[in-house]
């Protein structure tokens, strides 16, 4: 696999926003403080495709087959990469592997940054007019405003077991959007091989200030 932080061609790096903490509100504190440490996932770099699809197409994706087997999301294709670095013994269900609810945690994370790709007005805005010290952390003025953006279902197949130490790349691709509704595809890579393959349905709602 590629050095971890080094964009593949095409692709550009993008803020990793749910692993900056935000201690007024507690907001992403299981990714960016709970699995951010030297025993768990000590660094993440995230890149975004420089052409995204134009045009998504509205018509729902048929869900796949759990028993046929996937194709390997192609670079460049993915509209999103997030490069992780497992530690150990932090992320460990058996010896020296990766636990499954952490490898869901991942993929659920890249999936999120994908869908703003698509729905910006789900990603990180903010109010200048506001009061609060929800980003005073990332040191901008006023109360963060946000969609509230869900995982309605996440459909995970775990193919080889992931080994750490080491590196894994999720790779995202957004296949279509009707409305506030995403269908999203994911796959976690490591050496080569597809050792996770997902697919979900994401939901947008209005936005709501928080401060």
């Amino acid at each position: 696999m590629p050095t971890n932080h080094v964009p593949p061609p095409q692709y550009t790096p993008i803020s990793t926003y749910s692993r900056l903490p935000k201690p007024a509100t507690g907001e992403d504190g299981f990714f960016s403080e709970t699995l951010s440490s030297a025993t768990t996932i000590p660094t993440v770099h995230t890149f975004k495709l420089e052409h995204l699809q134009p045009n998504l197409p509205s018509q729902p994706p048929s869900w796949p087959s759990p028993t046929t087997p996937p194709d390997l999301i192609p670079v460049p294709g993915a509209d999103l990469i997030m490069r992780l670095e497992l530690a150990t013994p932090g992320v460990c269900g058996h010896p020296a592997t990766a636990h499954g609810g952490v490898l869901a945690t991942v993929i659920d994370e890249a999936m999120s940054l994908g869908v703003t790709l698509y729905a910006p007005e789900a990603g990180e805005q903010y109010d200048p007019t506001a009061v609060g010290t929800a980003s005073a952390t990332r040191g901008v003025p006023g109360g963060r405003i946000r969609s509230k953006m869900f995982t309605s279902q996440l459909d995970i197949r775990y193919k080889r077991p992931v080994s750490v130490p080491g590196e894994i790349e999720v790779r995202v691709q957004v296949l279509a959007k009707q409305g506030r509704k995403l269908w999203v595809k994911a796959q976690v890579v490591q050496n080569g091989q597809i050792m996770v393959d997902a697919m979900a349905f994401w939901l947008l709602t209005l936005a709501k200030s928080v401060l």
